[in-house]
């Protein structure tokens, strides 16, 4: 099932298989390592930011562009 990435409860883990916006939405991702293919994991989504990990590192990314990260849950 494909969703958004903002739509993942804590813990939860996700594949990441499309990103939705213009370039520069597309390019911020990129830039901190948010690509297609890549394994999300969602440490906290409390309704504000949101905390995940990526590559093992962790960054915090706004609702907004969260919700602009489709994934497909594990």
């Amino acid at each position: 099932m494909r969703v958004p990435l903002s739509s993942l409860k804590n813990g939860e883990i996700g594949i990441i298989k499309d990103i939705l916006g213009g370039a520069g939405a597309y390019r911020n991702l990129m830039d901190l390592g948010i690509v297609e293919g890549k394994i999300v994991r969602v440490i906290k989504n409390s309704g504000g930011a949101i905390l995940i990990t990526v590559n093992g590192t962790k960054l915090v990314i706004g609702r907004g562009l969260a919700m602009k990260v489709i994934v497909e849950k594990k």
